[in-house]
């Protein structure tokens, strides 16, 4: 398609390349692989000014009507917003994987919090204990008038004196032990209190991070609906400015740019079709997100049987469901959460991020690939589907768009893994 969308622009407008990135007009229709960002995902000035203010025909400096580079103009900031656009997703991916791999630490934070504090009321328990019983031998020694051999061997009955004296030796012996166990006991709860203040403080670092990575995948995926409006726009100027093109040309009885300018209008009415549609999904999944609490990751699912079939059978079950951050089913998923899904109910616990979903199982090449494997893309494992078998994998790609089958990234392939091998 691209190639096609290009030769048209040739032909209706003179001006800039229209074979850079992104393909023109048609960037972002069929994205089957995404780059790898350039600059590490950083953008220049050109893409910080092309934002949604420099729309066509505003104050921004956007294209004028009349201009015979109107076109390629409009195209070429298409493609710098697109290639904009797609560095912000591979950013907001990694964001997405750091995100869940947080909760799973929030998960174990409150675990560790847990353990200490039951720890902590343990260790109370002793101090009350070893307390009560040392009070108690100290209340025992009183009334039996203090502890002095001397004044035992000195009064009351000769004849028992021995038997009282071992008997108050005892009691001492007693309250030297009890009161060697408060000290432990004390130095116990010392530290068990030491450990649940440093775990609580580590559990609220965690919850205070958690936080502010919501935010700022919220703040993206703002970025992310400006950008796409941003882009409606210019294909509803592209659309806009072609059929002017194909109304001069008919009056001018040039047939073949009319034909062009036609081809050209009913793309750039296709493609902004399809950006409002993943701009909607966008705003979907932004709310969702939002609606749903930062609470630490559940336990992997389990319970099911099957084996890898049964794994490939659940993710075709899931097509069509939409994208959002951290969602594990079973109406939305992230890419993470669709494979730890449809391997639960396979009968495989895997854990919701990619980082570790890496190490869930056996490690597997290129070659050795069969349906049910998982593959991952991206030197920071950003991304993560599950082969179907003949170059295919189902997957969850990003915000905008849904569970679906397409053809593996090779280009960014890192190595598959099969879980439970």
């Amino acid at each position: 398609m691209r190639p096609v969308l290009i030769t048209l622009l040739g032909v209706l407008a003179a001006g800039p390349s229209l074979t850079g990135a992104g393909g023109g007009i048609g960037a972002g229709m069929a994205r089957a692989e995404p780059n790898a960002p350039t600059r590490g995902g950083d953008t220049n000035s050109d893409t910080n000014s092309d934002t949604p203010d420099d729309t066509p025909g505003g104050s921004g400096g956007g294209p004028q009507v009349g201009h015979a580079e109107d076109l390629g103009s409009i195209a070429a900031q298409i493609t710098a917003t697109r290639a904009h656009l797609d560095d912000l997703n591979h950013k907001m991916s990694v964001a997405a994987e750091q995100y869940n791999a947080e909760r799973i630490r929030l998960a174990e934070a409150e675990r560790a919090a847990a353990t200490a504090a039951q720890q902590l009321r343990t260790a109370d328990a002793a101090v009350r204990h070893a307390s009560d019983r040392h009070r108690g031998l100290a209340t025992s020694a009183y009334r039996s008038g203090g502890l002095e051999q001397l004044s035992i061997l000195l009064t009351g009955d000769p004849r028992t004196a021995l038997d009282r004296a071992g008997a108050v030796d005892a009691l001492s012996r007693r309250q030297r032990a009890a009161e060697s166990d408060l000290r432990l006991a004390r130095h116990d709860q010392t530290e068990a209190k030491q450990a649940a203040d440093e775990t609580r403080a580590g559990r609220q670092r965690l919850v205070d991070s958690l936080a502010e990575r919501r935010r700022g995948l919220e703040e993206s995926a703002g970025e992310q609906g400006r950008l796409l409006d941003g882009l409606i726009a210019r294909q509803a100027e592209l659309e806009r400015q072609a059929r002017e093109r194909e109304a001069a040309a008919l009056r001018a009885r040039k047939a073949a740019e009319a034909a062009a300018a036609a081809e050209t209008a009913r793309q750039a009415a296709l493609e902004r079709d399809r950006l409002t549609r993943e701009a909607g999904l966008v705003t979907t999944a932004g709310n969702a997100f939002a609606a749903a609490p930062a609470l630490p990751a559940a336990p992997p699912p389990t319970g099911g049987s099957g084996g890898a079939a049964r794994a490939v059978q659940e993710a075709r079950a899931q097509l069509g469901k939409p994208y959002v951050w951290g969602a594990e089913g079973p109406d939305s998923f992230d890419c993470s959460g669709l494979t730890q899904w449809v391997w639960g109910k396979a009968g495989v616990s895997i854990p919701h991020y990619t980082g570790d979903q890496w190490t869930a199982g056996r490690r597997v090449t290129r070659d050795e690939l069969i349906p049910g494997d998982l593959v991952f893309f991206g030197a920071d494992l950003y991304h993560v589907g599950i082969y179907i078998g003949n170059g295919q994998m189902i997957h969850a790609p990003r915000t905008g768009e849904v569970v679906r089958i397409e053809n593996v990234w090779w280009s960014t392939f890192q190595g598959g893994v099969r879980p439970g091998a």
